[in-house]
């Protein structure tokens, strides 16, 4: 079934084109997530990239906490996670890049 009522925090950087479910532009602010959905972050060294919702739910997103792994070719700057915890997404653990990866960037 997935987690009910869960908000995500939704930021968008300007360098990314095309869309994910629930990622805002600009600004962070917060989502909430259809039932079943999940929260996502995908971040390159330096800043955020995406944060939203993400339709995989359930085992997909099996941690209450962000904890990013690499994706994309192995060396390769990105990092994603996903979560179902309230505002997981916000919070990279892991990654040395602190807390609120996203919330202020410029």
């Amino acid at each position: 079934p997935g987690p009910h009522n869960l908000s995500c925090i939704s930021y968008k950087h300007p360098s990314v084109r095309g869309g994910l479910g629930g990622a805002g532009r600009g600004a962070a602010g917060a989502v909430r997530c259809p039932p079943g959905q999940c929260c996502i972050g995908i971040w390159n060294r330096s800043h955020a990239l995406v944060q939203g919702c993400w339709g995989g739910g359930g085992a997909a997103c099996p941690s209450p906490t962000c904890i990013p792994s690499p994706a994309g070719p192995p060396g390769g700057a990105v990092l994603v996670c996903l979560c179902h915890g309230h505002l997981c997404n916000g919070n990279a653990t892991g990654t040395g890049m602190g807390t609120a990866v996203g919330l202020g960037e410029p």
